[in-house]
């Protein structure tokens, strides 16, 4: 989700405060606008989470990368970089 969602719903609810809609109306509204604000910090925690691991396994992978493979010749016993 943008990061205009929160912005927006909280608007929507300041709004019902300063201009209250009497009845069912306002409290759907109010209770889309928080829906949405819950539902956005949500989704933007687990997109900061999965930001952090996804760092972490790609230095994991970096890590791994610069090990250099070892032949050796035939009976000699000698290991040699390939």
């Amino acid at each position: 989700m943008a990061k205009w969602v929160p912005l927006t719903a909280l608007f929507g609810l300041v709004s019902l405060m300063v201009i209250p809609t009497p009845g069912v109306v306002g409290i759907l509204i109010g209770s889309v606008c928080t829906l949405a604000i819950i539902v956005s910090a949500v989704v933007m925690a687990i997109d900061r989470l999965a930001g952090r691991l996804a760092l972490r396994l790609a230095r994991r992978k970096q890590r791994r990368v610069f090990r250099r493979p070892r032949g050796h010749h035939a009976h000699s016993g000698i290991a040699r970089k390939t």
